[in-house]
């Protein structure tokens, strides 16, 4: 194997812990999406809601959302210039993204999404002086 053994033996490992503490193929991912300017506090509440129980639906677990409000968007997006922001974390099964996003992209009332893999950030480990 040479002298690069212990580092992948290293990477190996925590790639193993890794799957062990997200349950196999659970991943965390971050959501963020718009809804239109018009958007009230009220129909932000129920898309909240509507996009936490789209979590459930396909065996995810949401752990916290949040409500950024109303910006000034960077340039107009389907005649909007301004819109409503949220935002969701949440594990899911890696294989049930593309259910999920399709779901999304379905919702006429988002104009805009993000999905990102929310990865764990890394250590790096000092190299031993010689």
């Amino acid at each position: 194997m040479g002298t690069d053994a212990p580092r992948w033996r290293g990477r190996l490992d925590r790639f193993r812990a890794n799957l062990e503490e997200h349950g196999g193929s659970l991943r965390k991912y971050e959501l963020v999406w718009i809804l239109g300017g018009d958007t009230s506090e009220e129909q932000g509440t129920e898309s909240v809601e509507k996009i936490t129980s789209l979590v459930t639906s396909v065996g995810g677990e949401v752990s916290g959302t949040g409500v950024w409000g109303k910006r000034t968007l960077a340039y107009p997006i389907q005649k909007n210039n301004e819109g409503y922001y949220l935002q969701a974390n949440f594990e899911l099964d890696g294989s049930r993204t593309q259910e999920f996003e399709r779901a999304i992209d379905a919702d006429q009332s988002i104009i805009r999404h993000l999905l990102v893999r929310d990865e764990p950030k890394r250590v790096i480990e000092a190299e031993p002086a010689k």
